[in-house]
């Protein structure tokens, strides 16, 4: 063989293993960070995922308690109806901040169901701020929320790829009404 030849196939070689360890490697890189980028973010979203639902559910407890205070539940011990008041309309303010981070990082359908829970704890709110609230309007108000609650962390699931299956179904037996008032038919 022409020793030119021979080189030229050489060089050949030489630059098509070059240039195949190059793609490989570059491919392998790109892989890996966006592995690395998505890894990021997942723990942003869960981070504002939970922060959230903690906002949305301190609410919910405040509801509940000022509910229980107003003789709408049976369970629980009196509050300060003032103080619990003001302590609510601090829990939306952090609620509110909680929010912006759900929107920057959320999945569009774990947004509508954020949003829909968020919607339901203030209907919940105006069931306990009422002149003369009734039980059965607050334990509806309550048990919607719940489900909501439950469909927003089964979305937040969804968007973190969590998959041990679905969340189960909530029970309360502290909703039934007062004693001393009758269960609405």
């Amino acid at each position: 063989m022409n020793p030119i030849v021979a080189q030229v196939l050489t060089i050949v070689g030489v630059l098509l293993g070059s240039a195949a360890t190059f793609v490989v490697t570059s491919t392998t890189e790109r892989t890996r960070w966006r592995r690395a980028q998505s890894a990021r973010w997942d723990d942003k979203r869960l981070l504002a995922y939970s922060e959230y639902a903690n906002a949305v559910k301190r609410m919910v407890r405040l509801c509940r308690r000022i509910a229980e205070t107003r003789g709408l539940l049976a369970t629980g011990q009196p509050v300060d109806l003032d103080s619990a008041f003001a302590d609510l309309a601090e829990a939306e303010t952090e609620r509110a901040s909680r929010w912006e981070t759900v929107l920057l990082l959320g999945e569009p359908a774990t947004i509508s169901a954020a949003r829909a829970w968020s919607e339901q704890v203030w209907r919940l709110e105006h069931v306990v701020r009422g002149d003369d609230p009734d039980p059965s309007s607050f334990t509806d108000a309550y048990r919607s929320a719940m489900r909501l609650r439950n469909e927003f962390y089964a979305a937040a699931r969804a968007d973190l790829d969590i998959t041990s299956g679905p969340l189960p179904e909530l029970t309360w037996k502290s909703l039934e009404p007062p004693p001393d008032r009758p269960a609405a038919p």
